[in-house]
């Protein structure tokens, strides 16, 4: 059966409940003369978990491509493959040179239907593979530990494979929700199948992986030769960003069209490779009148005590260390002040541990709650401030939402935070702040803009009055469902 629009989802729909998730399930709902299929890409079917939503009817499909699953697909013992794989080594000094222009050709060459295709059995456990592989090594990697290098490239490579050999639903188009895994998969389909790949980036993709290789302690990182700090990345870091650039180059490259959020996230689309005529701005949008009814006066925000809440799932990225600390700087001067994590906790247990921990050591126990995955329409009434310190976000449904409800906010200078807080243009900047832009892992840039809430409630009351213009005029979810359904106009056809 072939549907409109096949969307493709990395590591978020339908599992995990966040900006993406609830993007992509506004648009399924709402737009309910398209007809969707649905694949998801995930680390293995073991670690699958609860579905987070309920399919609407105009989902016909769904299916699942587990990253990390094992393959062992031979193919014809005695095929000719020398051809193969001097393409292969060929391709790859292109990769290494930044030329993704080989992509269609290698292709055929790994193209499970045919007969001399390179397999993944040749690749894991084959000679040929075995001799790219050491030759490569003693070029490029001679003082390294080869067994972490050849670890790593095998790791590399079965994730690949198994995006090549996913089984696709047929779609008039396929909508990738960030470039990575999915937009590689993207680019597959169209090459394989003629219809057209467009992608939404909400964050981009390898600035977000950028962070996590930098941060990650399960990447092995060779000791510094000197006692000097330094900067700089492993080899084995430096393959996994090369890696993703390459793949975010790739998915570029076979986009009919690439979309993302505000100017800011173009550009930097544009200098990761993305053709500039290809890129367009979307904004995020949310159903304002859901949001109309939950505001309250200030005078009855004051009646309880002060409550400043961050609201993001416990994760590193999220930075809620940051936020601890802030929260243990405003509690010194302001006693009263009552703090709140609203989002799951279970993406990261041992992150989550720290952050306990960090609770119990700065003595905020009494003060401090997480409450984990919320109803947020519940808790947006009386909420004195939100507060988001992320090292990473793009244009957060959160302060959207909050903004809208008259809430003053405090958010780090990442993605289109200050785009929100600030505004965009004359127009946009003549309607006022509506709270403040601290630096990345800056507590006491926090916890001073905190203070400069709670202490002032005229100015705060003015702050969320700018908010809930600014997202009134500029930021409505019609507006985002329009484009999207002219999008899928454009390339489904209909009317």
């Amino acid at each position: 059966m072939k549907t409109d629009v096949c969307m493709i989802l990395e590591g978020s729909y339908p599992y995990v409940v966040g900006g993406v998730s609830t993007w992509v399930h506004d648009i399924l709902t709402s737009l309910k003369d398209v007809s969707f299929s649905l694949v998801h890409i995930g680390v293995s079917k073991e670690a699958t978990e609860e579905l987070k939503y309920e399919f609407p009817p105009n989902v016909l499909e769904f299916r699942q491509v587990p990253l990390m699953d094992t393959i062992s697909w031979r193919g014809p013992r005695f095929a000719h493959k020398k051809k193969a794989w001097k393409a292969l080594d060929a391709f790859i000094d292109e990769l290494a040179a930044n030329d993704t222009s080989g992509v269609r050709g290698i292709l055929e060459r790994l193209d499970p239907s045919n007969v001399d295709a390179i397999t993944p059995y040749d690749v894991f456990h084959g000679k040929e593979f075995w001799d790219l592989l050491v030759r490569r090594y003693q070029q490029s990697y001679p003082e390294f530990s080869f067994i972490d290098y050849f670890w790593t490239l095998r790791f590399m490579a079965l994730p690949l494979f198994r995006i090549l050999y996913a089984d696709l639903p047929e779609a008039r188009l396929y909508h990738a929700t960030c470039t990575g895994y999915a937009g590689l998969l993207g680019a597959v389909a169209s090459i394989r199948t003629g219809s057209p790949l467009v992608i939404t980036e909400h964050g981009i993709y390898t600035n977000e992986r950028m962070i996590e290789i930098t941060q990650a302690h399960w990447i092995y990182r060779e000791k510094p030769s000197s006692l000097v700090p330094t900067k700089q990345v492993g080899a084995l870091q430096s393959m996994w960003m090369q890696k993703f650039e390459l793949l975010s180059r790739i998915a570029y490259d076979h986009a009919a069209r690439i979309y993302t959020l505000y100017e800011g996230n173009r550009q930097l689309q544009v200098l990761g490779g993305a053709p500039p005529e290809k890129t367009h701005i979307i904004p995020n949008g949310i159903d304002i009148e859901r949001f109309d009814g939950l505001s309250m006066s200030h005078q009855e925000r004051r009646k309880g005590p002060p409550r400043v809440c961050m609201v993001g799932r416990v994760a590193p990225i999220k930075d809620i260390k940051t936020f601890i600390r802030a929260a243990k700087m405003v509690s010194e001067e302001m006693p009263e002040v009552r703090f709140q994590i609203l989002g799951g906790r279970d993406e990261d247990e041992s992150y989550f541990d720290e952050c306990e921990r960090l609770v119990r050591v700065l003595s905020l126990k009494n003060v401090f709650e997480f409450t984990g995955a919320v109803n947020m329409k519940d808790y947006y009434p009386g909420m004195s401030c939100l507060v988001l310190t992320s090292i990473s976000e793009a244009q957060p449904f959160v302060l959207l939402e909050a903004m809208r409800v008259g809430i003053p906010v405090v958010a780090s200078s990442v993605g289109a935070c200050a785009e929100l807080i600030f505004g965009s243009g004359s127009d946009d900047e003549a309607i006022g702040a509506a709270g403040f832009v601290t630096n990345v892992r800056s507590p006491r840039e926090t916890a001073d803009a905190i203070l400069a809430i709670l202490r002032n409630p005229d100015r705060a009351k003015a702050m969320g009055d700018a908010g809930r213009e600014r997202v009134g005029r500029y930021y409505v979810r019609h507006a985002m469902l329009d484009a999207y359904r002219e999008v899928y106009r454009q390339f489904c056809g209909g009317s």
